[in-house]
């Protein structure tokens, strides 16, 4: 839903968060403001700029091709 978009179009634009209007409203900047009327701490913001910054990824994404799936066992 968030890449597919309503009326406005989509609320994410993978790769480039300056041109997501879902960073763009939790930054308070443009027409949306999210939350409303209160904003989200600078380090929530950063988080899920970095987010939409490295893809978006979504946990049932398959990961990016050139990038090392994880692999299995434990960190000790």
């Amino acid at each position: 839903a968030l890449l597919a978009g309503g009326d406005s179009g989509p609320a994410v634009n993978p790769g480039k968060p300056a041109d997501s209007p879902l960073v763009k409203a939790v930054r308070h900047e443009g027409g949306f403001e999210m939350p409303p009327g209160k904003k989200l701490a600078d380090e929530q913001v950063a988080v899920l700029t970095k987010w939409v910054k490295d893809g978006a990824a979504w946990p049932n994404d398959k990961p990016p091709e050139g990038k090392a799936a994880r692999k299995p066992g434990r960190i000790t």
